[in-house]
């Protein structure tokens, strides 16, 4: 297997803003990313450095999307469904991505106000559901 790429094009989004509160989505990224890649030891063999930095680079955009999912102005479930499929193009195991998903979501409801945190922890299992479902298909 080919080592990927570092991510490259346009970066994600590192700040969010979500009712009143200023959420850093580089920090909480990098959190989802240790609690994946400790559950996943192997990435590191598979992907290397590269695959930590897109570990981070996806976890912003799903993290920047859930916050655009609360506000009402995008839809998580449809970009996760996206992004799965690029992944499943890359011969990524995408029941790996719902797993991301649901971890997002643990990381958001301990680290975020509980207004916020459960808001965006919500939309963050939903997608894994819509994800899931695509594993199935």
């Amino acid at each position: 297997m080919s080592i990927p790429r570092p991510p490259s094009g346009a970066p994600p989004p590192a700040v969010a803003e979500l009712g009143g509160q200023r959420l850093d989505l580089v920090v909480l990224a990098r959190g989802v990313c240790d609690r994946y890649h400790a559950h996943y030891p192997d990435e590191q063999e598979r992907y290397g450095e590269a695959g930590r930095d897109w570990c981070r680079h996806d976890n912003q955009w799903l993290l920047s999307w859930a916050v655009g999912d609360v506000l009402g102005v995008t839809d998580l479930d449809e970009q996760a469904r996206w992004l799965a499929r690029v992944l499943r193009g890359r011969n990524f195991p995408i029941d790996r991505l719902a797993h991301d998903l649901r971890l997002a979501g643990d990381v958001v409801l301990e680290r975020l106000a509980p207004q916020q945190g459960t808001a965006l922890a919500d939309v963050l299992r939903r997608a894994a559901l819509a994800v899931d479902a695509l594993t199935v298909a």
